[in-house]
């Protein structure tokens, strides 16, 4: 009896997996089979009312789609990849690009509508790190989850002045900027390296080294299951 009902439990366990998971013909992210869910730590138990906490799911905003550098007549080059300015920038349906294509003429619409800013609002738009203010001086490094590549590296990040918006340089050489000469990163699994040091000069660690997984989630084309709860704002009508 006992073996029977063991056997019953995990089927029904089994069963609920399935049901709760993705389905395999679409694109989607369930945050319980990922592991991804917001953690606390206690990076020194000297301090132990210091904690920091990783929420690991970000639906950044969404810009125009851009193949090329755009032209600006105030700067006298070719800039803001991901920035339309109205007064001598024009931002073409996709209509329109492909027309200009067409026609020949490849930098009359370098950037076009991009339908994903409908989810755009101020909701997990960001990397938080609950309590970072706690420890000032830290190192964050961004990376994809199979790749040792640096993508992004942050120095004293804060959630407010520094912080990760999903987006990396597409040339390190020039530097790194918010909106100028960056990509977005597509929806899909990232992930983290969090280093915190006692004195600006990062010299002494404090504690392990904080690794982890994180989600970038862009659009409701990329389904996600589980997700709303691991979120800095649950409040989210882009997470589920």
């Amino acid at each position: 009896m006992k073996n029977y009902f063991a056997s019953a439990l995990v089927l029904v366990g089994f069963g609920a997996l399935i049901l709760s998971s993705c389905k395999k013909t679409e694109e989607c992210l369930d945050c319980k089979i990922e592991g991804l869910v917001k953690t606390t730590i206690i990076p020194d138990t000297a301090t132990p009312n210091k904690t920091i906490t990783v929420y690991p799911v970000m639906t950044p905003s969404n810009h125009p789609m851009c193949d090329s550098m755009a032209y600006s007549p105030m700067m006298g080059a070719y800039v803001y990849p991901y920035m339309v300015h109205k007064d001598f920038q024009k931002l073409c349906t996709v209509k329109e690009a492909q027309d200009s294509l067409k026609a020949g003429n490849d930098t009359a619409c370098p950037c076009r509508v991009n339908p994903d800013t409908a989810f755009n609002d101020d909701k997990n738009s960001y990397f938080h790190i609950g309590g970072i203010t706690n420890f000032p001086y830290n190192r964050l490094i961004i990376k994809t989850t199979e790749d040792t590549t640096k993508m992004r590296v942050y120095s004293d990040y804060d959630n407010k002045n520094n912080l990760f918006i999903g987006e990396v340089a597409m040339d390190t050489t020039l530097g790194y900027y918010e909106w100028n000469n960056t990509k977005p990163l597509t929806s899909g699994v990232y992930s983290y390296m969090l280093v915190l040091y006692k004195e600006e000069q990062h010299f002494t660690q404090i504690g392990d080294t904080i690794k982890g997984k994180f989600a970038i989630i862009r659009n409701d084309r990329f389904k996600n299951r589980y997700c709303k709860e691991q979120a800095f704002d649950e409040g989210d009508n882009l997470l589920k």
